[in-house]
């Protein structure tokens, strides 16, 4: 079966993101007078988009406020962040896109806002490899719902059949599975606990990635 393109996640996949959320969620979280802990993070709120954060959040610990003033707040404390600074990226990211977009089509196919997702492409002079890109505020339903991919699809004029994502989280895999895709999940040690039985293949890093798809293709 032909290969035609690569759809990647962002956070987790090509940058290092997850760290920062983190640190930046609890910023958010200061002026209720709560915390998150690492274990929370990492098996609930990992790759999973700000809204449904925040209402997981609200579940758990009623604070007085609203899925809307925590989203506010979060998205406050991104957007500062930004400011004056944008994510790293994962090890071996630049050498695997730049060797791939000589190669494949290429899409970015986002559950993060669009800010966030443009500072990493500006900031590692990725923009010109993206075909397209889409973002969580691209979409009437985020990840784990298959929109985004279903939407990269269209305006690349492609069918599932001939592309591969990359993702990092159980979210982002149900949802290029949903849409059709075939998946490649790269585990990260945070992700243990995260259920990819899904994918077409588990690897521990882009490199490997990057190997399996020249395979393929």
């Amino acid at each position: 079966m032909a290969l035609h393109a690569i759809l990647f996640d962002h956070d987790g996949t090509l940058v290092d993101s997850e760290a920062v959320n983190l640190q930046l969620w609890r910023q958010a979280l200061e002026p209720w007078g709560l915390t998150i802990s690492d274990e929370l993070y990492w098996s609930r709120m990992l790759g999973v988009p700000i809204r449904q954060n925040a209402a997981d959040i609200l579940a758990l610990y009623r604070p007085d406020a609203s899925i809307e003033q925590l989203t506010a707040a979060k998205l406050a404390a991104n957007a500062a962040y930004l400011a004056h600074a944008y994510f790293p990226q994962m090890p071996g990211a630049d050498t695997v896109v730049r060797a791939l977009a000589g190669e494949l089509r290429l899409a970015l196919v986002s559950g993060s806002q669009r800010n966030c997702v443009q500072a990493s492409l500006r900031g590692h002079a990725w923009e010109p490899l993206f075909e397209h890109v889409v973002t969580g505020d691209d979409v009437a339903r985020n990840k784990p719902a298959p929109d985004g991919y279903l939407q990269a699809l269209s305006l690349m004029q492609l069918e599932a059949d001939n592309c591969i994502a990359v993702e990092d989280t159980e979210v982002g895999v149900t949802a290029a599975c949903a849409a059709g895709l075939r998946v490649v999940a790269i585990r990260s040690p945070e992700a243990q606990s995260h259920d990819f039985s899904a994918a077409s293949i588990i690897l521990d890093n882009l490199t490997e990635a990057h190997a399996w798809i020249r395979q393929q293709h």
